[in-house]
């Protein structure tokens, strides 16, 4: 028999009951297979004992029992030969899968930000949570994210505020590993091509290309350094102006695969051979990085766990769960065609 309700019982207060985490009494509650039946018929006996249910009559009237977590980006195009953000959005959608929410994706711009406040635009949208991707610093929804109450989980962007968190790439150790890979080949004459200026991305991974140099004792010119805003024809321009000036470069890190791409056309346009007389490393490992000029050395990182990692936060945050400042997931080097050793003659 069931104990009189006297007052509103959340999940978390099963979770609590049972020892478990929130997740577990979710997927418990909705069938799935990998919760054991000994956690499961605990769950469930707390479920009686504390006489918690869903508001189903509220969402049989379109109400929102359910959570509802969005992607916000400003990063999705008709083309997307990255594929970070479809990956996010597999990822999180997963997890809110996982989690019982809806799930939502906004594409958001500047213009977009100056009509409608990021509180505006959740309150409008009803959403429990966010997950946000491709925020610059300059962009009106940067503070307002911050400032916010709304839980939610920054993607490569630093976290401050109440109910945040970045989850991001160790962005300054990936990048000095790539750095280091090269300086191991023999190469002292690193040029970068970095993102864009208010990227904080931009800023960590020159880091690690600089942290790299530092620690092999190769003195550090900054003009071997050049912005290609993660776009593949500014890449190429920005490669050409580097090697007209500095031609004595071996080896150029690139801060994604897209700009790696259009610094190996503007290698090949300016007749040296990649790996051959100049290697190149990008970051990221998109899709097309393994099939391109015999495949493109790179840092791997994980968007669909990153998407997951996000969702699982959020959710945690908005049942009052601790949840880490920065979560950083795992990157690889892989090693393919576009790297080589310095050749004997320089």
């Amino acid at each position: 028999m069931r104990k009189a309700n006297t007052g509103k019982v959340s999940i978390r207060d099963v979770a609590k009951e049972v020892g478990v985490s929130i997740t577990t009494v979710s997927r418990a509650l909705n069938g799935y297979s990998d919760v054991s039946e000994k956690t499961k018929q605990k769950i469930l006996e707390a479920v009686e004992k504390l006489d918690y249910a869903p508001d189903a009559n509220a969402r049989s009237m379109g109400g929102k029992a359910e959570p509802t977590i969005a992607l916000l980006t400003s990063e999705l195009k008709s083309r997307d030969e990255n594929g970070f953000v479809y990956g996010l959005i597999n990822g999180l959608y997963q997890q809110c899968s996982t989690n019982s929410c809806e799930f939502m994706l906004l594409v958001t711009d500047a213009v977009k930000q100056e009509k409608l406040s990021f509180p505006q635009l959740c309150k409008k949208k009803n959403l429990s949570g966010v997950v946000v991707t491709g925020l610059r610093t300059g962009d009106p929804y940067y503070k307002e994210v911050m400032y916010s109450e709304i839980p939610c989980a920054l993607i490569d962007i630093k976290a401050a505020g109440k109910n945040k968190c970045n989850v991001t790439t160790d962005n300054v150790l990936a990048a000095r590993k790539a750095v280091e890979y090269l300086i191991g080949l023999g190469h002292t004459k690193i040029g970068m091509i970095n993102g864009q200026k208010i990227a904080e991305v931009s800023g960590e991974r020159y880091s690690g290309y600089v942290a790299a140099l530092l620690h092999a004792k190769i003195p550090l010119n900054l003009d071997y350094m050049r912005y290609g805003d993660f776009v593949e024809d500014t890449a190429f321009a920005q490669t050409k102006k580097l090697l007209e000036t500095h031609p004595e470069i071996t080896a150029i890190f690139c801060a994604s695969d897209i700009m790696a791409i259009g610094s190996i056309r503007a290698l090949e346009d300016l007749g040296l051979r990649v790996p051959e007389d100049i290697s190149v490393v990008g970051f990221d490992d998109i899709p097309i990085a393994r099939y391109v000029y015999k495949g493109i050395t790179t840092v791997r990182q994980f968007p669909i766990e990153m998407g997951r990692a996000g969702g699982e936060a959020v959710f945690k945050m908005l049942h009052g769960d601790p949840v880490e400042k920065e979560l950083l997931l795992p990157h690889e080097l892989v090693v393919r065609g576009t790297t080589a050793k310095i050749p004997a003659f320089v």
